[in-house]
């Protein structure tokens, strides 16, 4: 089937290497789609998110009623997992901050029975390095657990710059 990987590729200045490396795919597969080689849509959809763009924008129009379903089909796969991927995401944002929150609030209750002022003062400085790592550590969480943990579970989401918003 005709596309138009290569020129969406040019146009976003992605050599074939940068484009797999963003899409997940192999640089093999990357090449034999530019050939115009059939691929799964699922492998479509990788392609079109490493390129920003929807799985019907990487195809000619067609007038084949078949190829229209097939690329409708896939859009919708992908916007169905991206929806659910970003619910999940937004989830865990919000047991975090309660989870933090709580933790925090417990803390500066524990203060008001401290009456050794060098502890407080310890355990101030303490709560205060807490607050200020928590962009950090959720950072972290997000990176090395949630996103590899929601790119297997939705996988024609992997490559998109939008999954996580």
């Amino acid at each position: 089937m005709k596309n138009k990987i290569k020129e969406l590729r040019t146009a976003s200045h992605l050599s074939q290497e940068q484009l797999a490396e963003k899409a997940h795919v192999s640089v093999r597969t990357i090449q034999r789609l530019e050939a115009g080689e059939d691929a799964s849509i699922a492998t479509m959809n990788l392609v079109a998110g490493g390129l920003g763009v929807e799985v019907g924008d990487l195809f000619p129009n067609s007038n084949s009623l078949e190829e229209n379903d097939k690329v409708q089909s896939a859009d919708e796969q992908v916007n169905l997992q991206l929806q659910k991927r970003q619910e999940e995401f937004w989830a865990f944002n919000r047991i975090y901050k309660v989870v933090y929150t709580t933790i925090m609030l417990l803390w500066a209750i524990y203060f008001s029975w401290i009456e050794n002022d060098t502890y407080m003062t310890v355990m101030g400085v303490l709560w205060i390095g807490a607050w200020s790592l928590m962009k950090p550590i959720r950072s972290w969480i997000i990176i090395n657990v949630l996103d590899k943990k929601l790119d297997a579970k939705y996988p024609l989401t992997a490559s998109r710059p939008d999954k996580n918003k």
